[in-house]
């Protein structure tokens, strides 16, 4: 047994100590590889670390247990009662190159609820540094999803469940899910273009409660709550704002052998989008604990000065130029500045980053957009005109001839 073990704490835990039946040999690592260190005392914690103890007695190797542990301050807000899964981004994610093959539950919950994916081709891949400098797991909406390994049985008490993520494209899928086949007993929070919907059934009766078209914003980051009661009623709140409530079915306690991240519990609606937090919790919250995790993840991930980035200005505007010019950007302070000159809207991942006067040399439409922690300003738009005949646009199909004028010298080389 690790002491202490997985979870995310609130004061700073220094050393981890490990035990076992008396005469037994434990062997420990603290760099998430296999035991191989022969226990002689306590461990000295860096924040955070991942040890991993396996005890051998009478030439008889127990399993692996592993303890997730880190120190966090900030997160005191944050009610420990009840919470069944805490998937933090910049912590408990075991990769395979960029893929996520495991995203490990800090809840401390018996029942562990790691998130894992064996398929190589299913795993989501990490972001780094993709809001507030924390990373984020990346979700495809095609193929990329995690198995649970535990689900939530009880949940009769009520249900919450509180996300940071950037939903990303107009096509619905499920962010969170556990339930049964059929579907019964499903327990989903869900994501169409900038709605959300929050499903609840009791065996196979469905009932949902849905926000209106605009309560989420496509590409931005953002914290999105689903909360049951138990008492037969459920809300949405995005960025601490209340956005639907609604009568639903209550829950009940039976097995849900369903569970994943990434999309529904019959393995389709696959959700597309940057997920960096998600706590689930398998009670209701009371409205000071919602508002305490609220702050929290608004704390961590500055949501509220995340929600909008400043478009980036241009020295020239549209208009009619007598002659080339050369167009400078200008953007908030830490802004990294994507531009296109060929109409298409600028991304950071296929389009240049600005690092100098651009050189605007015939007709051309310049867009460009400010990024800042991973939160994407609108996109800033000007349409520069140049006479053709004077300065007309390359023609990528023709390539001219090369022609070299080459003179030589006329003074004689003395002998």
């Amino acid at each position: 047994m690790i002491t202490p073990a997985t979870g995310v704490y609130s004061t700073y835990q220094s050393t981890a100590t490990i035990t076992a039946e008396p005469g037994a040999t434990i062997l420990y690592s603290v760099d998430g590889s296999a035991p191989s260190l022969t226990y002689t005392g306590a461990i000295t914690l860096t924040n955070p670390m991942t040890i991993k103890a396996k005890a051998t007695l009478s030439g008889v190797d127990s399993t692996v247990t592993t303890a997730n542990i880190q120190s966090d301050p900030n997160s005191l807000p944050v009610p420990r009662n009840g919470l069944s899964l805490w998937l933090k981004s910049d912590f408990g994610i075991v990769l395979s190159g960029t893929r996520v093959s495991q995203w490990s539950d800090l809840s401390g919950s018996a029942n562990a609820n790691d998130a894992v994916q064996n398929t190589n081709a299913n795993r989501p891949i990490i972001i780094n540094s993709a809001i507030n400098e924390f990373p984020a797991v990346n979700f495809n909406g095609t193929s990329h999803f995690l198995n649970l390994t535990s689900g939530l049985t009880d949940l009769t008490s009520g249900f919450a469940c509180f996300a940071v993520l950037k939903p990303i494209g107009t096509t619905a899928g499920t962010m969170f899910a556990t339930g049964n086949t059929g579907p019964s007993d499903l327990v989903s929070l869900a994501i169409n273009n900038t709605q959300a919907q929050f499903n609840a059934f009791s065996g196979t009766t469905a009932s949902s409660v849905t926000t209106s078209v605009g309560a989420l914003s496509l590409n931005d980051f953002q914290s999105l709550d689903a909360v049951h009661n138990g008492l037969g009623s459920a809300g949405i709140t995005v960025n601490s704002t209340p956005s639907a409530t609604g009568t639903v079915q209550n829950l009940l306690n039976t097995a849900r052998t369903l569970n994943y991240v990434g999309t529904s519990s019959t393995s389709s609606g696959f959700w597309r989008g940057h997920l960096a937090e998600l706590l689930v919790y398998s009670r209701t919250v009371t409205p000071s604990e919602q508002a305490a995790i609220e702050a929290y993840l608004a704390s961590r991930y500055q949501l509220l000065t995340a929600a909008s980035t400043p478009r980036p200005m241009f020295s020239v505007g549209t208009g009619t130029l007598s002659e080339p010019t050369s167009v400078a950007i200008a953007s908030v302070g830490g802004a990294d500045v994507y531009f296109s000159l060929d109409g298409t809207s600028p991304s950071p991942s296929t389009s240049p980053l600005y690092q100098g006067p651009i050189n605007i040399s015939f007709s051309q439409t310049l867009k460009a957009i400010a990024v800042v922690n991973g939160v994407r300003s609108a996109v800033t738009t000007a349409i520069y005109n140049l006479d053709s005949t004077k300065w007309p646009a390359p023609n990528p199909s023709t390539s001219p001839p090369l022609q070299l004028n080459l003179q030589l010298p006329t003074t004689a080389i003395p002998k």
